[in-house]
């Protein structure tokens, strides 16, 4: 699995920067206090206060040091509690959506077996080819994000989502994220949010353009994903204010914060987003986060 980018705790940093001060501070009056009886101590007056000002100091910088290893260790283990916490939550929506789905399965048995006995051949085959079809679309998000459970789980709630609502939400997967840096917390706010943007956005549109494209690739050393819903479009003197605090093109919905989020959260994970909306293409959405081994994103070309 992925190693993971763990969050800062304020409390924690403000904490530290207190430790650091107080230590500072003691070695300044230390050494100021020494100057100001230079001249009227004994010489060896003057070496023990001095042994003293220099073991308080080293003192006080072990206590500091100690306490900053505490700091530190309490901040990680904070983030990777959280960490936690959300996978454990995601493998669980991932086990009902897999007890549904083998309900689901067995309702499509029971349909075929009546099928069958009513003499529904020719509708059998065609029923058989559309069950096929979910079944292989769920199979390709499982194998391919296995050790990912939070983003199949995601995903698998989505692409349900959208095909109760008569939305067609294809999937294309062509990397595990192996080496995905992002936490899984942010990625999943992330892709949650840009993909409810997508199913909000196609409602608006004819039933025959309700079609949702869902792309996983590596290109240039970075992970490249997209979300394209092919309408409705987003005018071209909207796309440079899309990320803007504030900025939304709901009518009397929202604050327009949620793309601003997003935004902040992908650069904070060294990533990059951008949004192209075109006749020819539609409205896509495209996320590039570096691997693991690369500290830095080169956009791929569009």
């Amino acid at each position: 699995m992925g190693s993971v980018k763990l969050p800062f705790d304020r409390r924690a940093i403000l904490l530290l920067n207190v430790i650091l001060a107080q230590a500072f501070l003691v070695l300044f009056f230390g050494v100021l206090q020494f100057w100001n009886v230079f001249d009227l101590l004994q010489e060896r007056a003057l070496t023990a206060l001095a042994a003293f000002y220099v073991a308080a100091g080293g003192f006080f910088s072990l206590v500091a040091i100690f306490m900053l290893r505490n700091v530190v260790q309490l901040v990680r283990a904070q983030a990777e509690a959280e960490v936690n916490r959300v996978r454990l939550q995601e493998t669980r929506q991932m086990v009902d959506m897999l007890r549904a789905q083998r309900h689901d399965f067995l309702n499509h048995l029971q349909v075929i077996y009546g099928l069958i006995q009513v003499g529904k051949s020719d509708v059998v085959e065609d029923y058989i080819s559309q069950v096929n079809e979910e079944i292989q679309k769920s199979s390709k998000v499982f194998n391919t994000l296995m050790h990912r459970p939070e983003i199949a789980g995601l995903l698998m709630r989505k692409i349900a989502q959208a095909e109760a609502s008569g939305i067609s939400f294809a999937v294309d997967l062509k990397t595990d994220l192996m080496l995905l840096g992002i936490s899984p917390l942010d990625f999943s706010r992330v892709l949650g949010n840009l993909i409810d943007n997508a199913l909000d956005a196609v409602e608006a549109v004819p039933p025959e353009q309700r079609r949702i494209y869902f792309e996983m690739r590596e290109e240039q050393n970075a992970y490249v994903i997209r979300i394209t819903n092919f309408r409705p479009l987003i005018p071209r003197e909207y796309l440079g204010k899309i990320f803007q605090k504030g900025f939304t093109t709901k009518a009397g919905k929202g604050e327009g914060l949620g793309l601003y989020i997003v935004k902040n959260l992908v650069e904070k994970n060294r990533g990059k987003i951008w949004v192209e909306s075109n006749e020819e293409e539609g409205t896509s959405f495209i996320l590039c986060f570096p691997r693991l081994s690369y500290s830095r994103v080169e956009l791929p070309s569009a």
